[in-house]
């Protein structure tokens, strides 16, 4: 079994008692994230502390390679490509808007690597550094990410053309999966580890925080709705059918729930059991 190495890397050159800080909770949280979640680490995990300004581009970028792999991938026309850009001239305001509210980020990094980003002051203007449980819950939470990913082994989940993919889920589905299954496992884990699943989203926020999480800042923000139902969503299907079944997700993505799905377990259940049953 390989060896997974932890790189937390410092790069504001400001905060190394923070990048300490994680890399010990890397270590501590990983053998239960994994027991938990049913699902391998990678070889590497990489997480990168950045300023404000740093992880703004980091986003714009991201969405930029995004956008670049689906025209290489995809036949796209040529008014659909003009859309989409103008849409992400639109999207590089959204992280300036953002980044208080974010306390990390998991994505593809330009070496083809995924890797976690976080702004310290964002991780103070959220109220994690208030409580070592709420530092802990985020560094499970993008943990998870990591593994998805690499579960995923080349399944494309980030794109901005999913239905030409062959997605025909709900444009819900992916953030309600992806950010529910990690919210499960982190629930999970802070509870075995703690005995309590206590939420930094629920806990005190800065000044700062709240103002541009109110009106239009909190809705181009990540919606809270994800996160909420699907952790019920995964905790009710993982109860009826293990890790084992609702893992076979990562690499097969038309068993992303239906939004009818999404607010109606059962029925996802039942589809994922009836496709394990015509497999065997």
């Amino acid at each position: 079994m390989t060896r997974t190495r932890f790189t937390v890397l410092d790069d504001t050159q400001r905060h190394p008692d923070l990048a300490e800080r994680i890399d010990q909770n890397l270590r501590q949280v990983a053998p239960t994230v994994t027991e938990i979640a049913g699902l391998p680490l990678p070889a590497e995990v990489r997480v990168r502390l950045l300023t404000p300004r740093a992880w703004r581009q980091e986003v714009r970028q991201h969405l930029h390679r995004v956008l670049v792999r689906d025209i290489a991938d995809l036949d796209l026309l040529p008014a659909e490509m003009g859309g989409v850009r103008l849409g992400l001239k639109i999207a590089s305001f959204k992280p300036v808007l953002l980044w208080p509210l974010v306390p990390a980020t998991t994505q593809e990094a330009a070496d083809a690597r995924w890797e976690t980003t976080t702004v310290p002051q964002a991780l103070r203007h959220s109220g994690v550094l208030t409580d070592e449980h709420f530092l802990v819950q985020v560094v499970a939470h993008e943990l998870v990410h990591h593994m998805q990913a690499e579960a995923a082994s080349g399944a494309v989940w980030a794109s901005l053309f999913l239905p030409k993919r062959g997605i025909l889920a709900s444009p819900k589905s992916v953030p309600t999966v992806l950010e529910g299954h990690a919210t499960w496992v982190e629930q999970q884990t802070l509870t075995r580890l703690f005995g309590t699943a206590a939420d930094f989203r629920d806990g005190p926020k800065s000044g700062r925080y709240r103002l541009h999480n109110r009106n239009i800042f909190r809705r181009l923000g990540p919606s809270r709705e994800a996160y909420v139902q699907g952790s019920r969503l995964i905790a009710q299907a993982v109860d009826e059918l293990g890790t084992g079944l609702v893992n076979q997700i990562w690499k097969d993505l038309s068993l992303l729930p239906t939004e009818k799905e999404i607010t109606d377990p059962a029925a996802w259940i039942y589809r994922i059991e009836r496709g394990h049953a015509r497999a065997c």
